[in-house]
């Protein structure tokens, strides 16, 4: 039994982990991937039978779409196969008809959602269990199979989001302005890359908010330990690791860390890798979907050349496509002379990571 299940979801993100803690086995899904990949996602996760937890980090079709149509397709089984879920768009914001993408998406959940669980009340049965709102804290959650500590969001980009969402419902012209970046060259080295300055978010731009508002997480197990960040923001999980008492002298360590949003450059930064101890990272992504291209090379940048990577260590970079089929959809982002050079091992097509015993 791998430990992780990194699915292919074309642009989007589908991780299965299956945790063990004191002898109790647990299944924690994480994302479902976009919904015109759902059946093949939907597959996966039948096969478990029972979901112990099921986080939704925030409400982008590349992450809930397919778990929308997961639960349409069991809301009538009895009892119904997740037994916890941990999502910010549930009961905690009004529910109304939306014209944004993503908040008509958080709106079928949420209705999804309530139906499924008025029935099972009506029936006897248990209801789908929730915590809500899921943000930050600065103790982990005692789980039977794991430990979680919640690093994102914090509750005032929560707020932001939760605003966002009113507007959106409200206003139908609201949105955000769509473009298509230029694949990019390899014209500057990883090294001169790693130097770029990071742009923060901002909080007029609905879509970099909802990806701000990503819940990002620690989990622990006996078999694995993990860092899943979402599309979550550097300058958040930072502020957090920082709060529980992290730094560059005192790194948090986990086995992997799952790279926020598909490798996008600004969702990685020197200071925060800083931050972490750790080797192996995981990169969910076909190339991208047209309006944007992953990985950025700046990311393997990043984490290639922050400042306390030990250069003696090799890096490990999961990639869940073929490593052609990502350049040809997006481009290329890495040489084969770099991967000696900056003491780096990319393993492409992986879609099942059992850590190795010591």
């Amino acid at each position: 039994m791998p430990n992780i299940e990194m699915l292919q979801a074309l642009h989007g993100d589908a991780f299965i982990l299956h945790c063990q803690k004191n002898g109790n086995n647990g299944v924690i899904v994480v994302d479902g991937g976009p919904y015109r990949d759902s059946r093949k996602i939907v597959s996966h996760l039948d096969a478990l039978n029972t979901i112990d937890l099921m986080v939704l980090t925030h409400y982008d079709d590349d992450h809930i779409g397919g778990i929308l149509a997961y639960i349409k397709k069991h809301k009538a089984d009895r009892p119904f196969p997740v037994k916890h879920m941990w999502v910010n768009c549930a009961y905690d914001i009004p529910i109304y008809s939306s014209p944004n993408i993503s908040f008509g998406q958080a709106k079928k959940l949420a209705n999804e959602l309530k139906e499924i669980n008025d029935c099972l009340v009506k029936e006897g049965f248990s209801i789908i269990d929730w915590e809500t709102p899921i943000v930050a804290k600065k103790e982990s959650i005692k789980l039977p199979f794991a430990d979680i500590l919640i690093l994102s969001p914090n509750a005032g980009t929560k707020n932001i989001n939760d605003k966002n969402y009113m507007n959106a419902i409200h206003n139908a012209n609201i949105g955000r302005e769509y473009y298509t970046r230029q694949k990019q060259a390899l014209k500057n080295s990883l090294s001169e890359l790693a130097l770029v300055k990071k742009r923060q978010p901002k909080e007029n731009d609905i879509q970099e908010v909802i990806n701000w508002s990503s819940i990002a997480f620690v989990v622990r197990s006996d078999n694995f330990s993990m860092l899943m960040l979402g599309d979550s923001y550097p300058c958040s999980i930072v502020e957090s690791l920082k709060n529980v008492g992290y730094s560059t002298d005192n790194p948090l360590y986990v086995d992997y860390v799952k790279i926020s949003h598909h490798g996008s450059r600004n969702n990685v930064s020197n200071e925060l890798l800083d931050m972490i101890d750790c080797d192996r990272f995981l990169i969910s992504t076909n190339g991208g979907n047209g309006t944007s291209c992953h990985p950025d090379r700046e990311t393997i940048a990043n984490i290639a050349c922050h400042a306390k990577r030990d250069r003696n260590k090799s890096i490990h970079l999961y990639f869940n496509y073929p490593i052609r089929k990502i350049e040809n959809v997006g481009y290329k982002f890495i040489e084969g002379k770099e991967l000696e050079l900056y003491n780096i091992v990319v393993h492409e097509d992986v879609q099942q990571i059992t850590k190795e015993l010591p």
